[in-house]
């Protein structure tokens, strides 16, 4: 089940990362009409206030598609501190989507709702496994002594 569930964030993350890394990934989100605005409306970004790229700003066709990949490789791991660190990392992804969709173009809107949906449902998931109990073997698991 663990498996199964690791398997399928990694695969969500890997969509959203596809969706947002080129004009193909947009069409692919089912909105082929913006793949020509893609290089304009991707090439700049402001930076998201309470991130590092504040003030600085960044590329969204790098720095969104990096963290998403970056999730996906870790979702494809397990324990209990990785979650953690997972969800502090969804947390900013969510203030970075929030602030693109006041950058960008308004056609960009449904593809960054559902990028943000997305997310938001996995921070759900993530804050439910961060407030669980641990069992006896994770303790010693995540104390490094399990098997």
């Amino acid at each position: 089940m663990e498996v199964q569930l690791r398997r399928a964030r990694r695969a969500m993350y890997l969509r959203l990362a596809a969706w947002h890394a080129g004009p193909l990934g947009l069409a692919w989100a089912g909105r082929p009409e913006l793949a020509p605005r893609y290089p304009e409306a991707y090439a700049r970004c402001g930076g998201a206030p309470g991130l590092a790229c504040a003030g600085v700003g960044g590329e969204p066709r790098v720095c969104l598609v990096r963290r998403l990949e970056r999730l996906a490789r870790s979702a494809e791991r397990g324990g209990r501190r990785r979650r953690a660190q997972e969800k502090a990392l969804v947390e900013e992804l969510l203030l970075c989507v929030g602030h693109l969709q006041k950058e960008l173009p308004p056609e960009f809107l449904p593809v960054l709702e559902a990028t943000e949906k997305a997310l938001r449902q996995d921070l759900d998931y993530l804050r439910s496994v961060a407030s669980a109990p641990l069992s006896p073997e994770q303790k010693g698991q995540d104390q490094g002594q399990g098997p």
